[in-house]
């Protein structure tokens, strides 16, 4: 099959630092080209895969920092749109099925298509995503507790994030530490790590983007507790040293505010043999086997009290049981099963479609005929 990939134009794929959405768009590319397939990414163009890339924008637009940036920000972002939209449209008679991760392809679904959820569903989205104008859109989640929240969605299936394990060293020896690595906001709470960290009386490492949505919880939050002798800020991470933070931790912490549809860092975490102790919402039930790879919890004021199951648990356990069941070759198996449902599921409207029109056609020769159909 020939794919369209189509990524958003924040981030370059593979990321350069914060981007789990473009680090699986990176694998599943690269698990295609293993399968035989035959990618095609349209996204930003500072990207570097081994596939064809047809450029939105020279290079990746970031999110501003703060909200002061963003009227000059949406308005480069809209003229990047149209110019996606142009160039999927020029590489349709190319390509077998298109599949989006963000980008809103709904002027392309007469045409096999397929969109993952990456992020949450939110009230403002119900209105829009079931509307009769998206009638033939394919989607597909990201785990089975994020088709929960709305099933009505034709859904392909559910294709776990995967990344290649071998990027992750199996650390049974770690370091007197726990960490948080994720955005910087009210959905991720590092501050609640924070907390945990302090009163239990060990040291936390700390790395992950800031963006207009977490600046002001940033300066407010987080920023009081950066001198204290127990907390390392490290900032913006770069994949390198994502792994480096996260394998040589005793636990990883994720105290998610929300829904969470995933969480990468959770299986990155896992892939190096470390258990995360995370509040049990959205995914976590699926990512994480409650007291073998780690801990759900309520609150991490419970999490205070279990961070020692954690420190005592089977590190080379939870390394392979996260390689074998969370990895991009399992999660392009996933998608290879959406992509030919998407073009069955194609190929069935244009037959019924054309079916109806010979139907009418027929009629309009012959109005006084009847077609009346005898069971």
């Amino acid at each position: 099959m020939r794919v369209a990939i189509i990524a958003q134009p924040y981030v370059s794929v593979p990321p350069k630092k914060y981007g789990g959405t473009e680090r699986v768009i990176f694998n599943l590319i690269n698990g295609l080209l293993e399968a035989g397939h035959e990618p095609i990414l349209i996204g930003p163009g500072d990207s570097k895969v081994e596939c064809e890339l047809i450029p939105t924008v020279e290079k990746s637009i970031f999110f501003p920092r703060t909200k002061s940036g963003l009227a000059k920000f949406n308005k480069e972002i809209a003229k990047i749109s149209r110019r996606t939209d142009r160039l999927i449209r020029q590489t349709l008679p190319n390509v077998d099925v298109i599949h989006s991760h963000g980008f809103d392809i709904r002027k392309f679904q007469d045409f096999p298509n397929v969109t993952t959820l990456h992020g949450p569903i939110l009230f403002d989205d119900i209105e829009d995503l079931l509307s009769p104008k998206r009638k033939n859109m394919n989607y597909v989640s990201i785990s089975k507790n994020q088709q929960t929240v709305l099933p009505q969605l034709s859904y392909l299936g559910v294709a776990y994030n995967g990344e290649d394990p071998k990027d992750f060293p199996i650390v049974k020896k770690p370091q007197n530490y726990v960490c948080f690595v994720g955005r910087f906001d009210r959905e991720k709470n590092p501050h609640l790590a924070i907390q945990l960290a302090i009163h239990y009386g060990i040291k936390i490492k700390l790395g992950g983007k800031i963006d207009y949505l977490g600046n002001d919880y940033f300066e407010s939050e987080i920023k009081p507790y950066i001198k204290h002798p127990l907390v390392e800020y490290l900032g913006e991470l770069g994949p390198k040293e994502v792994v480096e933070v996260l394998s040589k931790a005793k636990c990883n912490l994720h105290p998610t505010g929300f829904r969470e549809p995933f969480g990468l860092t959770v299986v990155e975490a896992a892939y190096c043999g470390t258990p995360t102790l995370a509040i049990a919402r959205g995914s976590m039930a699926e990512l994480i086997e409650d007291g073998r790879t780690g801990i759900l919890v309520e609150d991490l004021i419970e999490g205070y009290n279990r961070l020692d199951e954690c420190f005592a648990m089977d590190r080379d356990y939870i390394a392979h049981r996260a390689r074998m069941l969370f990895n991009y070759q399992a999660m392009t198996r996933s998608y290879i099963e959406a992509y030919e449902k998407a073009i069955d599921i194609d190929k069935r409207r244009r037959s019924e479609t054309n079916a109806l029109r010979s139907f009418v056609k027929k009629i309009s020769r012959n109005p006084f005929t009847d077609y009346t159909v005898i069971p």
